[in-house]
């Protein structure tokens, strides 16, 4: 029984040998090859803000949750980040109608949005008529009785002139959640003899947000000649200068008048490589020479892109500069205190968590007040940086055989001591029984 406790304890330590290495070789050293500073010097308590530039961008993650912001003396600085893309989104909340009376000069309505209605900040009101302009009140409330102003004050109008029509049927109010609607529309003293006939009102979410591109200049390569699809055509390899987000190219073409189809194609692996634009690109005779866009159907994470354009039996268009563009990547964070300077940007760790802050979370109401711009010297190797460690599996790989080795001999010595320990049959007792018969 001890040989047997022996031999179960040495299996043991071999199988915790494996897992002891299996969790050293997934093991996380938190350090950070790259690092900035944050200028100017932030000197007093606020809200700021940068913009990630390019250097940055391509030696981070591609979500950039290894992003962090120290101070002088180690103290993290909690911060959120956005994609400063252009919003212009609508979702209509639909409701239906109740409660339509005329109240004195005034036609008004309630709507029903329904019980969860969600957020809603802007009411379409269609009404009978032309050539007016009605004062509009909104309110809302939870329960179509007891009402609150949302709106006091806005206008709708409708006006034709000269085969053109000019109208506003749109009233904007505070982002509300309340389920009922109530929307009062004036005559208009000059033109109503009654009150207008209000024929639907839809409650709507709208989200509007500027956007922010962060747009650099590369380098213009040498053209190539060559056949696409069996037409003469040019070709320009574009390095980004860096692996970074972009989705968008910027042509400024010295060619007084051109029609040409394009087609741009992404992929760093010239096997992997896949179209993000195509179309046509055009001027006419006369038009201002503006830098023609080459908008992407989706963002691309790349360093190479190409530019493929067909020119038939024309001249190679004259492309004097092409700049690359996408949605800037925009920290902001809060100091509470002026803190220890400098200020440190720490990024290039790419298996360390993200930090989820809770500043993140509050980050819209941060913002109400427009943060102060601050910028960033050129990125720097980290001189404190240790690269993480090989897991000892790939420093030591003969360690796994010897491990191995011994659990298959431990579990040899069990299986024979178990077969030896069985109980043996009786063969005299065999006998004696065939001798009483």
């Amino acid at each position: 029984m001890k040989r047997f406790a022996f031999l179960s304890t040495l299996v043991f330590a071999a199988s915790l040998s494996l897992v002891l290495l299996t969790a050293f070789a997934q093991g996380v050293t938190p350090s950070w090859a790259y690092f900035t500073e944050v200028t100017p010097a932030a000197t007093a308590p606020g809200i700021y803000d940068l913009s990630i530039p390019l250097d940055v961008l391509d030696k981070s993650r591609p979500d950039l949750a290894d992003l962090r912001l120290l101070d002088a003396q180690g103290k993290e600085v909690p911060y959120g980040l956005r994609i400063r893309n252009e919003i212009d989104d609508r979702q209509e909340v639909g409701g239906s109608l109740f409660n339509q009376v005329n109240v004195g000069s005034a036609a008004e309505v309630s709507v029903d949005l329904g019980e969860d209605p969600g957020e809603h900040n802007e009411v379409e009101i269609e009404t009978s008529g032309t050539n007016f302009r009605r004062r509009v009140t909104v309110e809302g409330g939870d329960s179509g009785k007891d009402w609150k102003i949302l709106e006091n004050g806005a206008v709708l109008f409708d006006f034709e002139s000269q085969n053109k029509t000019v109208q506003s049927d749109r009233v904007s109010y505070p982002v509300s959640r309340y389920r009922y609607l109530r929307v009062r529309v004036f005559a208009d003293e000059l033109t109503d003899k009654q009150p207008p006939l209000i024929t639907n009102v839809s409650a709507v979410r709208v989200v509007k947000a500027t956007g922010e591109l962060a747009t650099w200049n590369v380098n213009l390569p040498s053209h190539q000649l060559l056949r696409s699809q069996g037409v003469p055509s040019s070709a320009w390899n574009i390095d980004l200068g860096a692996q970074v987000p972009c989705d968008r190219l910027i042509l400024h073409i010295d060619d007084a008048s051109f029609s040409r189809t394009f087609q741009v194609e992404a992929g760093d692996d010239p096997q992997n490589v896949r179209l993000v634009a195509s179309g046509e690109l055009t001027r006419r005779v006369g038009e201002a020479r503006q830098p023609t866009v080459i908008a992407f159907d989706q963002e691309e994470h790349v360093r190479r892109l190409r530019l493929l354009i067909s020119d038939y039996s024309n001249p190679i268009l004259t492309i004097s500069q092409i700049d690359a563009a996408a949605p800037a990547r925009q920290m902001v964070f809060e100091l509470k205190e002026t803190p220890a300077q400098p200020v440190h940007l720490f990024f290039g760790n790419p298996n360390v968590t993200a930090p989820h802050y809770d500043f993140e979370k509050e980050l819209p109401a941060k913002l109400a007040k427009t943060p102060v711009r601050l910028g960033v010297k050129p990125a720097s190797n980290n001189p404190e940086y240790k690269p993480e460690p090989l897991p000892l599996t790939e420093r030591v790989p003969w360690a796994i055989y010897i491990v191995l080795a011994i659990s298959s001999i431990a579990l040899g010595l069990i299986l024979f001591r178990l077969a030896r320990s069985a109980v043996p049959v009786d063969d005299h007792a065999d006998d004696a029984d065939a001798t009483r018969v």
